[in-house]
């Protein structure tokens, strides 16, 4: 085509596409929402998140973003559709403002003492085997040194970060606020919500005030760990109410996707109307044990993902693991979706 190609979104390889053709040069915008346009096969809906090569809006000929979009189409096994019009049938033109560039990620993840190897290799296993994009690692120990400038996005996945002192949490605000993006899985939501580098809160039960006065009940000591650890969540699946019209939503036509759990980290949703972007379903539970008073008292009232704002920037906050072993493939592309369409996510005021 002279005038575009679109990479349909709702694809499993799209991100490891969008990566290879970003890498190679090419300017790659998103939608922001969704349009029908006649295509070289025909007319063609496509969901939000498709991701528009204009050829003009490249500094490469036209046979050159071709020849790229092409190795990325054969490469990934991902579809692409190519259009010589910027009129659509419904929905947004191709030269809308709703098209949002992409900035090219370059990301970097906290590991060593104190941070979940298990999930840092899930992360790891993700980019590098599906995706085929680099991550840098970067060590708690060495933290202090680092520069953060040189990159746009940090995840940190489970870990007690204990290590990260006042200074070191105010740089981490900065660079935030400079427009860049955090994302943060299980028990770094939570640090990220105890250290106050976003304004929001972990669900909590509410005492009431006959509450206060019960006396514990007595229980035969053999029994302890048995008692305190059915409290504990080892590994469970539950379902979410998703907005599929927020940039984490997209490439998913549903709005009810399981999800797995393997923590006791509940978020209370957003004070903004558009910043919980999953919460539990009213009948959450799917499969797997979870205790009574856990999953009333705390699960169905919280969020499973929200976005929230730091100047510029923003912090994508799990309550559950997106990338469990490598094996659950249903919410990794939450996880991709952060990475990949993080620059572009703001909280709307009002």
């Amino acid at each position: 085509s002279d005038y575009a190609y679109i990479l349909d979104w709702d694809d499993y390889y799209a991100p490891a596409a969008l990566n290879f053709m970003q890498s190679k040069g090419l300017v790659v915008a998103s939608a922001f929402k969704p349009f029908s346009t006649q295509t070289t096969n025909g007319i063609r809906s496509f969901n939000y998140g498709s991701m528009l090569i204009a050829v003009s809006k490249q500094k490469k000929s036209s046979d050159e973003v071709y020849q790229i979009v092409n190795e990325a189409q054969e490469k990934f096994n991902v579809p692409v559709f190519s259009s010589n019009s910027s009129f659509s049938l419904s929905g947004i033109d191709l030269g809308s403002n709703n098209f949002r560039a992409l900035k090219k990620v370059k990301a970097a993840m906290l590991i060593g003492e104190g941070v979940s190897s298990y999930e840092a290799g899930e992360v790891w296993h993700l980019l590098d085997t599906r995706i085929q994009m680099p991550i840098s690692k970067i060590q708690m120990r060495s933290l202090r040194n680092a520069s953060l400038d040189k990159y746009n996005t940090l995840v940190m996945v489970s870990g007690s970060y204990s290590q990260l002192d006042s200074i070191q949490i105010t740089n981490l605000k900065t660079w935030l606020a400079k427009g860049n993006t955090l994302i943060t899985i299980a028990s770094a939501s939570k640090w990220a919500i105890d250290k106050k580098l976003v304004k929001e809160s972990l669900t909590k039960k509410e005492d009431s005030k006959d509450e206060k006065e019960v006396v514990a009940k007595r229980l035969p000591y053999v029994e302890a760990s048995e008692h305190i650890g059915k409290e504990r969540l080892g590994g469970a699946i539950f379902e979410v109410d998703l907005d599929i019209t927020h940039p984490l939503g997209f490439g998913y036509r549903s709005n009810l996707l399981p999800v797995y759990k393997n923590n006791n980290v509940f978020i209370k949703p957003s004070k903004s109307s558009y910043a919980t972007v999953a919460k539990y379903t009213t009948n959450p539970h799917i499969d797997g044990f979870i205790s009574p008073k856990n999953l009333a008292v705390y699960l169905k009232p919280s969020a499973s993902l929200i976005v929230s704002p730091v100047g510029r920037g923003r912090v994508v906050l799990f309550a559950d693991n997106p990338n469990f072993r490598g094996a659950w493939y249903g919410t990794n592309r939450l996880f991709l979706n952060a990475l990949f369409l993080g620059s572009e996510i703001s909280v709307p005021r009002g």
